[in-house]
């Protein structure tokens, strides 16, 4: 279905984001259960939206842009997959923190 689009843009507030893997082995070595990898919720800005107006009429920006680590919530967002990929599309709102 997606086969003859190259890209995709989010709409208003919306964010794209790809989940970062978790780690197999912690820094000492020592090898981490799967459990590990359902506790990981950082993920990376793939495509921002343009911003949405608020109940004033101001239109406001979105906070995040494409790059940036981010910490996500434990559930929510939307999964679908593109080229092979999988994403998850949240609300800015949704959004915990940006990671530096």
């Amino acid at each position: 279905m997606f086969s003859q689009f190259r890209k995709f843009t989010p709409l208003l507030n919306r964010v794209v984001i790809k989940r970062l893997d978790a780690p197999k082995k912690s820094a000492g070595g020592i090898l981490l259960p799967e459990s590990a990898e359902r506790d990981l919720q950082v993920g990376e800005v793939v495509s921002a939206g343009p911003g949405t107006h608020d109940d004033y009429g101001n239109f406001q920006e979105i906070g995040v842009k494409a790059g940036q680590k981010v910490l996500l919530p434990a559930y929510g967002g939307q999964a679908f997959e593109f080229q092979d990929q999988k994403y998850t599309i949240y609300k800015d709102s949704e959004i915990l923190a940006v990671l530096e």
